[in-house]
C-alpha cells in the first residue's frame, strides 16, 4: 500500500493556520487530503466546575492528550480509518459523538502542537510553520473566540495575557526551527500556496506505484 505523504501545519494562535490548510486543500482535491486538526484532542475537562475550565491553559502542550492524538495520526499513516474526537469550545469538553476519518495519500495535521512532539515529527514528509506578528494573531484570535466560541473580549484578553502569549514564546515560536518551509502568512500568500501544492502533487505522485 502506498505510504500517505504526512504534512505539519504549525504557527501561533491566529496565525491562519485554517484558512492555509483549507487552501492547500483546495488546490490538492483532486487527491482528496484528510485533515487532522488537533483542537479536537484537548483533554476532556467535564470533570471541573464550570468556572475552573476557562482558567485552564489550553495553549500548553500537555492540554492535548497526545498519546491518543499519536495513536490516531500513526493508524491513518498506516491506512487504517479512525474514530476522531469532538471538542466543544463552549463548554470546554468532549462531545459524545466522534466523527470517522478514513486514511488518504495525504494527510494533513493541524494545530499550534503540530511541531511540539518528538514522536509526530517522526511521522512528516513536510513540516510547515505559518509567520505571523503577534498584533495580526492577537486580533484574529479574539475575533475567532468571540464569534465562533461565544467568549467575551474581556475573557479573550484575559486568557491572551494570561498563557497564550507566554506559552507562545516558550513552546510554539522555538519550533519554528523543525520547520522545512516557513510562510508569511499575515496578508495570505498565495504564491507560497501554489509552489507548496504543487511540490507536495509531485511527491505524491512519484509514491505512487506504475500501473501494469
Amino acid at each position: 500500500m502506498q505510504s500517505p505523504f504526512m504534512i505539519a501545519v504549525s504557527g501561533g494562535s491566529g496565525s491562519g493556520k485554517t484558512t492555509f490548510v483549507h487552501k492547500l486543500w483546495n488546490r490538492l482535491e483532486v487527491l482528496r487530503p484528510q485533515i487532522i486538526s488537533i483542537d479536537h484532542y484537548y483533554r476532556d475537562l467535564s470533570h471541573l466546575p464550570v468556572e475552573q475550565r476557562g482558567a485552564y491553559n489550553f495553549d500548553d502542550p500537555d492540554a492535548i492528550e497526545r498519546d491518543l492524538l499519536h495513536e490516531q495520526i500513526s493508524l491513518l499513516r498506516n491506512g487504517l480509518a479512525v474514530d476522531r474526537p469532538c471538542y466543544d469550545f463552549t463548554t470546554h469538553t468532549r462531545a459524545s459523538e466522534v466523527e470517522r476519518l478514513e486514511p488518504s495519500r495525504i494527510i494533513i495535521v493541524d494545530g499550534i502542537f503540530s511541531l511540539c512532539y518528538p514522536e509526530l515529527l517522526k511521522l512528516f514528509d513536510l513540516k510547515i510553520f505559518l509567520d505571523v506578528d503577534q498584533d495580526v494573531r492577537v486580533v484574529r484570535r479574539i475575533r475567532r473566540d468571540m464569534a465562533e466560541r461565544g467568549r467575551s473580549f474581556e475573557s479573550c484578553a484575559a486568557q491572551y495575557l494570561g498563557t497564550v502569549k507566554s506559552m507562545h514564546e516558550k513552546h510554539i515560536e522555538p519550533n519554528k526551527r523543525h520547520a522545512d518551509f516557513v510562510v508569511p502568512w499575515a496578508h495570505f500568500n498565495e504564491r507560497a500556496v501554489v509552489f507548496l501544492a504543487s511540490m507536495i502533487h509531485s511527491e505524491v505522485e512519484q509514491r505512487t506505484p506504475a500501473k501494469i
